[in-house]
């Protein structure tokens, strides 16, 4: 029996292929592999999420620098954020005051109209104080002129006493009367004055309205004017910023036009070169051709072969053609 001492092992054992002793060492090292990928990777995945986070930190934080940068250099930025400022406290300013030229006078007039009605009233309250002051005056009087015959009638009875009583009550109703009188003459002036106080401020509210209204419509006018007149000075003159865009845009342009009319005619010029040489070589070989021909006609083709003479070209009538169509082109 011829066996073979060297050679593969045969799987005649009778285990299968994943039981042999190998296979199931390759298994237990791919399953170790596994379970330190998995372990280092939960290791591993925080560090790489620091990385990521680090990087957008770091790009947010090279955009506030390149942001701080413009602050610092760009004048338009620097304009822009300026006129926004005052924009946005203007805008908070409106909140609590009114910043409106017309609506400041206006508001000025409302507020002197509820002064004027305020002095009215206390016109009001002092013209009826001297009213009350004039009524006790007038009461007093008569209750003097009372007490005066009162005291005649008891002074007539011979009741003494009693006419020196009433004499004094009478006597102290005409002090009174004469402290009153004070009061009433100066609160009948007071309010005489408030009064042509009140008249002048009322004609210099109506005047004041007169003057707002007319400067409002004039000032609406003004501005429907100055908004047409910006309007049109921006299509004569041209918004700066986009003039400026449009005239590199034309510069762009013309230069592109310029490149690629010169790279056309550089192209004319080579074809023009191409096709005189080719006009010369077809009117040459034209010409001996047709000498050819006649010769062959005349049964000299023989002598053509034997001796053949030279042919002077004449091409001028085919570059003449030639230059002046090329010519018209490059014009």
């Amino acid at each position: 029996m011829n066996t073979p001492l060297l050679g593969p092992p045969s799987p005649a054992d009778g285990l299968p292929s994943w039981q042999k002793p190998e296979k199931v060492a390759g298994w237990v090292f791919v399953a170790a592999l596994v379970g330190a990928g998995v372990y280092y990777w939960g290791q591993i995945l925080p560090y790489l999420i620091d990385i990521v986070f680090d990087t957008v930190k770091l790009g947010i934080g090279l955009g506030v620098l390149f942001v701080l940068f413009l602050l610092a250099t760009n004048k338009r930025i620097q304009t822009g954020l300026w006129y926004l400022g005052q924009r946005i406290f203007r805008t908070a300013a409106s909140l609590f005051v009114n910043t409106d030229p017309i609506g400041i006078m206006e508001d000025y007039i409302r507020n002197t109209e509820k002064e004027a009605r305020n002095m009215e009233e206390e016109v009001g309250h002092i013209e009826g104080a001297n009213e009350l002051v004039k009524r006790k005056m007038d009461a007093n009087r008569t209750q003097m002129q009372e007490y005066l015959s009162l005291a005649d009638s008891a002074l007539r009875q011979g009741e003494k006493d009693s006419a020196e009583s009433y004499a004094s009550r009478a006597a102290q109703l005409e002090d009174y009367n004469r402290r009153l009188q004070p009061m009433a003459t100066t609160t009948a002036n007071v309010s005489l004055v408030m009064r042509q106080i009140l008249k002048a401020a009322l004609r210099q509210i109506d005047g004041s309205k007169f003057k707002v209204n007319l400067l409002k419509d004039e000032y609406t006018l003004v501005k429907r004017t100055s908004s047409g007149m910006r309007a049109a000075m921006n299509i004569l003159r041209g918004d700066p910023d986009k003039k400026y865009f449009f005239d590199l845009a034309t510069d762009r342009v013309a230069q592109d036009m310029a490149q690629q009319l010169g790279q056309i005619k550089q192209a004319m010029r080579y074809s023009q070169e191409f096709v005189k040489e080719m006009d010369i070589q077809n009117g040459v070989m034209s010409e001996k051709g047709q000498r050819l021909l006649d010769k062959y006609q005349k049964g000299e083709f023989n002598a053509i072969m034997d001796n053949e003479a030279p042919v002077r070209l004449n091409a001028a009538p085919s570059r003449q053609a030639t230059d002046d169509a090329y010519g018209k082109l490059l014009d």
